[in-house]
C-alpha cells in the first residue's frame, strides 16, 4: 500500500480545501460538457483552464476566490485541528 492510499485509509484523513482556480477548473469541466467527450486528458483540461482562467478580470476571479475562502472556512469548522 502507498503513502497515499494509507492516509486516505486513515478515518482522521481530511483532504485539502479547494484554492479558487481548482473551483474553477471544476465549474469549467461540469459546465463544458462537450469538453468531457472531446477531451479526455486532465493535462490538457488543466492547461485549457488555465488560459481561461489568465483570461478573466480580477472582478471574475473574485468570484472563485470569495468560494474558496468559504469553503476554506467550512473546512476549518469541520476539522478545527487540520494541518497542511
Amino acid at each position: 500500500m502507498s503513502k497515499r492510499a494509507a492516509r486516505k485509509a486513515d478515518p482522521k484523513y481530511a483532504p485539502r480545501p479547494p484554492n479558487c482556480f481548482m473551483i474553477f477548473r471544476s465549474e469549467l469541466v461540469a459546465s463544458e460538457k462537450a469538453m468531457k467527450k472531446i477531451e479526455r486528458d486532465h493535462r490538457q483540461i488543466s492547461r485549457i483552464a488555465g488560459q481561461v482562467w489568465n483570461s478573466l478580470t480580477p472582478a471574475e476571479q473574485k468570484v472563485y476566490a470569495d468560494k474558496a475562502k468559504a469553503a476554506k472556512d467550512a473546512h476549518a469548522l469541520k476539522h478545527p485541528d487540520y494541518q497542511y
